[in-house]
């Protein structure tokens, strides 16, 4: 009774779940609270997966752009506000202002005391009855008076033209100031902003470089993948350019001067190379999800996912700085004329 008890009875054996059910799997087993943090480790383990993220249901998991917004663009915007408001009103340009207004001071000082004594001689003169007094001065009485006059006009009128240049100039000075701390904050959001829409090259340039393969969803992937390893190291980056183009204002451009050119050569080959090694991971993962065959050295020039992210990337950098610098000049010029 017992044997057929035992071959009456139904084995259940573990079934093997599809790929959109590993996926949504996955995403039911992260831990935490953070949807951004959760998607990230998803996209990380399972790039290969990406494909199905459509397929399944999975509240929380945002679009590829909303993704890539809260992951580089968002935390972009936070560094460079700080940034600004550290840093708008200091370096060389303050140190600048400072020396003019200590310089108006002076020659404030120096036109007054001629204006006090040209004053203090005009009362002595009026009051003398002794013609010594104003015969050092001119012939007669009212020649003197004439003179000291004329002497603390034209005092006047060199303060009030000294003072009308130097409020030109801290005019144009604050301008030149405010438009270099909006350029040198703004810089590294535009480079954020450009990992972002070169989604959108990547994906055109896809489809050329690989003809024969279904690369339609090329720039979602990529958004998911370089958010998702481009966290940290767009932070890093993002670190880097705030220090090149901001360092002087915190008093830390003293150390590349002394370095002199070679500093800045080491510094922007390392920062290259980080960038690329970026790129080389997110190539990397952007075969395994649109499931290409990847190519022997992911270093090589035969990686053409590598070259098209690489090239993608700085025609977007390039088009939207140059966009940006263009408007930041523009508002230089018309601070200046209209401040």
């Amino acid at each position: 009774m017992e044997l057929e008890h035992l071959q009456n009875e139904e084995v259940f054996e573990p079934r093997e779940l599809s790929p959109p059910e590993q996926l949504q799997q996955q995403w039911k087993q992260q831990p935490g609270f953070i949807a951004f943090a959760k998607q990230k480790n998803v996209i990380d383990q399972n790039a290969e997966l990406l494909a199905y993220a459509g397929m399944v249901s999975m509240p929380g998991w945002a679009s590829p752009r909303a993704f890539a917004i809260q992951g580089l663009v968002l935390i972009a915007l936070a560094l460079s506000f700080f940034n600004w408001y550290l840093a708008h009103n200091r370096g060389k340009l303050e140190d600048e202002i400072v020396a003019l207004r200590a310089s108006v001071q002076s020659e404030r000082a120096r036109q007054q005391g001629i204006i006090d004594a040209s004053q203090l001689e005009t009362k002595r003169v009026l009051r003398a009855t002794n013609p010594g007094v104003w015969r050092l001065l001119a012939p007669s009485r009212d020649e003197a008076l004439q003179q000291l006059s004329s002497s603390e006009e034209y005092a006047r009128r060199s303060l009030q033209q000294f003072e009308e240049q130097a409020a030109e100039r801290e005019r144009d000075l604050r301008a030149m100031q405010r438009g270099e701390a909006i350029a040198n904050s703004g810089t590294p959001v535009v480079f954020s902003l450009a990992l972002v829409l070169a989604a959108g090259l990547v994906a055109g340039g896809a489809r050329r470089d690989f003809p024969r393969s279904n690369v339609r969803a090329a720039g979602d992937y990529y958004l998911y993948l370089a958010t998702a390893y481009g966290f940290w190291p767009n932070l890093v980056l993002l670190l880097f350019l705030h220090f090149a183009l901001s360092g002087a204002d915190y008093g830390l451009g003293g150390l590349a001067e002394r370095a002199g050119p070679l500093f800045w050569v080491v510094f922007w080959a390392g920062f290259y190379l980080l960038l690329l090694r970026y790129f080389v991971v997110v190539a990397r993962d952007m075969y395994k999800a649109l499931q290409i065959r990847q190519p022997f050295d992911d270093w090589s020039l035969e990686n053409k996912m590598l070259l098209r992210i690489h090239n993608s990337f700085w025609t977007a950098f390039g088009m939207m700085e140059a966009s940006f610098l263009s408007l930041t000049y523009l508002f230089y010029v018309a601070t200046r004329r209209f401040a």
